[in-house]
């Protein structure tokens, strides 16, 4: 019923209603145990609220089935059976919590319209960073990378380069043989943590971890250096130095991957959109990802021509002049279409279920058809299973009979 009324996985975020240029592609690993990866891609897109809203609706449906067994079977509801019952649904949850976090398992991915065109990432971490999983070196963090589609990322750890440094030593000659990891920093300015990207991490010494104190060189060839505004951050009041410096402000996340950056990109949006458009910024996506999660929020997508035969750092140049050249027009984002942020208390106590319908009408056909099999197969051995219950049950009362009925028999041969 979902696919008569299906939509596209993908949107773009500046424009919902216009089309993309690209298409979202699972791996058979992925169809083969939809169930479970749909189910954990939706739960890694949640905003806190989004998450909260779930974890409500699930822990209703779960204690409605559980009362209606135990009503079913004619047993009581003590205080101590329901303990343990809700012991066990909040470890079930830490448990689906826990696998989506760190378990490895097939990612989908984006596929481009056009050779010409690059998805790119502008924010993303290693263990480099004080808040990065440990052992998600830059090694897999390119993996991860590759996995969802993105033809180049940017790693900007927290006031390191040492992730950079890592990533540029293993990158293809040309950069269309692989995915590759350009050098960036994530610095602080007040409470903002802009990034910053086109120097040589080889050449630039972080003297600070805030943006006014850092010492920065114009290492980045024919196109200068630039910062994005991540978040959360503050898009009210943008700190002077970002718009005046030497250095400046070119680019605005529209998408971030934390949770409370998707909070925000959701929530103020316009707001976004508005702020890119008075200082003429490109709008960016970010997964901000720390190594955990194995599902890609969005992609930003650049055209340029000849980019595969480019080095990684004439590809980095040719990035930064896109921006610089084109502005607000220099980048699709192209995000996973996710529920809209509740706009009032009926759509907060109900996003557990919008999640639930957005979830399941963007599935494509080969994920439809394994959720039926999975549907089905579950269906059929529970039936089976009911089956040789209920002859293991009248197997047992046959033999009880026979048991109560001969000691009349031998009485009455007697």
């Amino acid at each position: 019923m979902t696919a008569v009324f299906s939509l596209s996985p993908l949107v773009d975020v500046t424009r919902p209603e216009a089309s993309v240029t690209a298409s979202l592609r699972t791996p058979l690993a992925y169809d083969v145990v939809a169930p479970i990866s749909s189910v954990l891609d939706a739960l890694t897109l949640l905003s806190p609220a989004q998450f909260w809203a779930t974890f409500a609706l699930c822990a209703i449906i779960f204690l409605g089935f559980w009362t209606s067994r135990r009503a079913r079977l004619r047993a009581g509801i003590g205080v101590r059976k329901f303990v343990r019952a809700a012991l066990c649904f909040m470890g079930g949850t830490v448990a689906v919590v826990g696998i989506m976090l760190v378990a490895t398992r097939p990612m989908a991915s984006l596929v481009l319209a056009g050779g010409d065109l690059i998805a790119v990432d502008f924010h993303s971490h290693t263990e480099a960073s004080h808040d990065g999983r440990s052992g998600f070196d830059a090694e897999r963090n390119r993996e991860w990378h590759s996995s969802s589609g993105f033809d180049a990322a940017y790693v900007t750890d927290h006031r390191t380069f040492d992730g950079a440094l890592s990533g540029a030593a293993r990158n293809p000659a040309r950069s269309g043989d692989g995915t590759v990891l350009l050098p960036g920093v994530e610095l602080r300015d007040g409470d903002e943590h802009p990034i910053l990207i086109g120097v040589d991490p080889a050449r630039m010494r972080i003297t600070s971890p805030d943006w006014q104190d850092a010492a920065v060189q114009a290492d980045g060839g024919p196109v200068p250096p630039m910062l994005l505004l991540s978040m959360p951050g503050n898009i009210v009041r943008i700190p002077v130095d970002e718009t005046n410096g030497a250095v400046r402000l070119a680019g605005i996340e529209a998408s971030d991957g934390s949770p409370r950056g998707m909070a925000q990109s959701a929530r103020d949006r316009d707001a976004i959109m508005a702020l890119a458009g008075k200082l003429h910024l490109a709008v960016v996506s970010a997964s901000d990802n720390h190594g955990w999660g194995r599902t890609a929020p969005a992609w930003s997508v650049l055209r340029i021509p000849g980019w595969r035969g480019m080095t990684p750092a004439e590809l980095d140049i040719a990035i930064r002049r896109t921006i610089i050249t084109r502005g607000s027009q220099a980048i699709q984002v192209i995000a996973r279409r996710t529920a809209a942020p509740p706009r009032n208390g009926v759509e907060a106590a109900a996003g557990g279920i919008a999640v639930a319908l957005v979830m399941v009408r963007t599935m494509n056909l080969p994920d439809r058809l394994s959720w039926i099999v999975w549907s089905w197969g579950l269906c059929l051995l529970s039936l089976g299973r009911a089956r040789r219950n209920r002859h293991n049950l009248r197997a047992r009362a046959r033999k009880s009979m026979k048991r109560k009925l001969r000691p009349v028999v031998d009485a009455a041969a007697a």
